[in-house]
C-alpha cells in the first residue's frame, strides 16, 4: 500500500503517501472542586479527535503532461473534499481503519510538475482505529486489540419466554413470546435488539446493560438460543 485511500478512492493510481506526524492522544480532564483538597479531583477524561499529516508526492507512473497533472490534481482534490467524512486507512498502518475521517487543512504543491508534493491534515474524529473484523460461535474466545470494542449478537430464539446474553454481572435479557427459530439481532453500539428484522427494543428488561468487550480472555454466557454469532472488529488506540 503505497497511499493513503479514503472513503475507498484508491490515491496511489495518482500519489505516493507518508504519514510525518501523528498527534498523540490528549486528555480533556472533567474535574470538580473538593473543599479542603488543593487543586481539584479528576472524575473523568475524554479523547479529543486525533489529527494525523499526511504528505502528499505526486507519482503517476508516467509523464502525464501539463494537462495530466491538472487532471490528476482535481481528482485528488475531489477525492479529498468530502463534507460528510469517510472512512481512512494510512500506508504505515494498512490493516487498520479510521471511520469519520475529514480532511481538515492542506498546505499548497510544492510544484505543479512531476515532482510536485503537499500536506495535508485529517481530523479522525473516531480516534480509533477499527482492526479485523471477528466472528465467533463459541462462548470463550480471546478479544485482540488495545479498546474496549462493541459487539452485535445473531441469535436464533429457542421456544421460550426470554434471550439472554450475559458478559460477567452485564447483561443484555429480551423477554418475548417465542415460537422458536426467530431470528435475534443485539447491536451492543446502538443499542438496538430486532426479532426477525421487526425492531424488539420495547422487549429488552430495565435490568440489561448493553456492554463492550475489553482486550482479553472472554467468557459469555447465553441463554434461550439454539445457535449464536458474535460478531465484532478489534480496535486499536
Amino acid at each position: 500500500m503505497r497511499s493513503i485511500v479514503y472513503n475507498g478512492i484508491d490515491l496511489s493510481e495518482w500519489c505516493t503517501a507518508e504519514v510525518i506526524e501523528k498527534v498523540a492522544l490528549p486528555i480533556v480532564p472533567e474535574t470538580m472542586v473538593v473543599p479542603g483538597r488543593a487543586g481539584a479531583l479528576l472524575v473523568s477524561g475524554r479523547i479529543l479527535p486525533r489529527l494525523v499529516r499526511v504528505r502528499l508526492f505526486m507519482d503517476a507512473g508516467f509523464r502525464p503532461g501539463t494537462n495530466g497533472l491538472a487532471d490528476i490534481r482535481h481528482r485528488v482534490y475531489s477525492a479529498l473534499c468530502s463534507t460528510a467524512g469517510g472512512t481512512l486507512r494510512l500506508p504505515d498502518e494498512p490493516e487498520y481503519e479510521y471511520r469519520d475521517a475529514v480532511c481538515t487543512d492542506a498546505g499548497v504543491w510544492s510544484s505543479l510538475f512531476e515532482d510536485g508534493q503537499g500536506e495535508v491534515t485529517f481530523a479522525l474524529l473516531d480516534p480509533v482505529a477499527y482492526g479485523r473484523a471477528r466472528s465467533e460461535t463459541d462462548t470463550s474466545f480471546e478479544v485482540g486489540g488495545s479498546w474496549p470494542t462493541w459487539p452485535t449478537f445473531e441469535l436464533v430464539a429457542s421456544s421460550g419466554t426470554a434471550i439472554q446474553v450475559s458478559n460477567g454481572s452485564e447483561l443484555v435479557r429480551i423477554e418475548h413470546a417465542f415460537s422458536g427459530g426467530e431470528a435475534v439481532r443485539v447491536d451492543c453500539e446502538s443499542e438496538g435488539v430486532t426479532i426477525d428484522g421487526v425492531d424488539a427494543r420495547a422487549d429488552v428488561t430495565l435490568a440489561s446493560d448493553f456492554f463492550p468487550l475489553t482486550p482479553g480472555d472472554r467468557d459469555l454466557s447465553f441463554s434461550g438460543c439454539s445457535s449464536h454469532v458474535t460478531s465484532f472488529h478489534e480496535r486499536w488506540l
